[in-house]
């Protein structure tokens, strides 16, 4: 397999990139936990330290500095993606979504909260239980319902690890969740969420067109461009590990193109730049592992000589580029020509470490089939 290079930020929660298109920002659930997964993308959670200020214009002059602040509220009325409704103290604040990061739930039910450390620790079960008991409190807030339908799919979804069934149950559970809330601020995470689930149970039309719907709705100026380019990674993934290599192939050149057009936007700071950068030279690396998978190793060694050569890329996907080219070779049985480019990854690119330790390993491979 080629070496995976992902951003440095850290695993699958893909960082907040500023909405170029309509300037909102949607976070995830801090307790969102993903799906592990096989891929060469994987994206990084970026969190801002800003404090609370019990105002809405000492937000809107904080949000102009910092993109978005953590509300943390005794009371919220109502949290939609256009406008976050709270208590803070005897004071009843609104705020636009889009100066919003995260919210602290002052109001919520100590069974959600135990649900939430149950989940953490893998008790599923009892997690499980915990949510539903919130659910059915007596008084409890309107949020609680659909927030807790939407932790009860998660819940599931993650369960469905260890035991598939758990996957239809999830998908219930997200389909009660957007049902309760059709402007909900949490809708991109429900979608998304679901898509896994449907993944998950092998249902792949229904995740894609999940995911397909959760592109086009942020395309339409709704949650920006994080969850746009996330979507778009999930899918071609998918798509790539159901072996539908041309659809594959296409998904992953649009999430390139997307993610190029985002790193030369000015509205953008100089790391978030460098993010969609490393994302779209991560999409290019995709593409000719989908030829290497798709038996068209010729094709794959033309295309990662292309990206070798490229002095514009970022140097972590030119390393992995050459692993990707020793692949192809070796596939096409040019084996003394996959060593040399297992052997230039360690001399050029020693500092990528996940690229230099696959080219390492390669070249064992190499030298036992060649009797080295």
């Amino acid at each position: 397999m080629m070496a995976a290079l992902t951003p440095k930020n850290g695993p699958d929660s893909m960082r907040h990139l500023s909405n170029v298109r309509s300037g909102h920002r949607f976070s995830e659930s801090n307790r969102l936990i993903s799906r592990s997964r096989a891929a060469l993308l994987s994206a990084a959670a970026l969190l801002f330290s800003v404090s609370s200020l019990p105002s809405a214009d000492a937000a809107d002059r904080i949000w102009q500095k910092s993109g978005g602040r953590p509300i943390v509220a005794d009371s919220v009325l109502s949290d939609h993606f256009d406008e976050l409704t709270y208590r803070k103290g005897s004071n009843e604040l609104k705020l636009s979504a889009s100066r919003v990061r995260t919210v602290d739930y002052g109001d919520a039910p100590e069974s959600y909260e135990l649900a939430l450390d149950k989940r953490a620790e893998g008790d599923y079960e009892n997690a499980a239980s915990l949510l539903k008991a919130a659910m059915a409190e007596k008084g409890v807030r309107a949020w609680i319902q659909l927030r807790g339908a939407f932790e009860l799919g998660e819940t599931y979804r993650l369960w469905g690890a260890r035991d598939a069934s758990k996957f239809s149950e999830a998908v219930k559970q997200y389909d009660a969740a957007l049902a309760k809330g059709a402007k909900a601020r949490i809708r991109p995470d429900i979608l998304f969420g679901r898509a896994r689930a449907n993944l998950g149970a092998a249902n792949l039309d229904a995740g894609v067109k999940d995911l397909d719907t959760l592109v086009q709705e942020a395309v339409s100026n709704k949650y920006g461009v994080t969850w746009e380019l996330r979507a778009l990674h999930e899918k071609a993934a998918a798509l790539d590990e159901a072996g539908r290599a041309n659809e594959a192939k296409n998904a992953y050149s649009t999430l390139e193109k997307n993610a190029r057009s985002f790193s030369g936007q000015d509205q953008l700071t100089d790391d978030e730049r460098s993010l969609a950068a490393e994302m779209a030279g991560l999409a290019r690396l995709a593409q000719g592992r989908v030829l290497i998978r798709d038996g068209k190793a010729n094709q794959a060694e033309s295309f990662f000589k292309r990206i070798v050569e490229d002095d514009k890329e970022v140097e972590g996907v030119r390393a992995a580029a050459l692993v990707g080219l020793g692949e192809s070779l070796a596939a096409e049985k040019k084996l003394k020509e996959a060593q040399l480019a297992f052997a230039k990854v360690r001399v050029h690119h020693f500092g990528a470490t996940e690229a230099v330790a696959e080219a390492t390993f390669r070249l064992g491979q190499l030298a036992r089939e060649l009797g080295d």
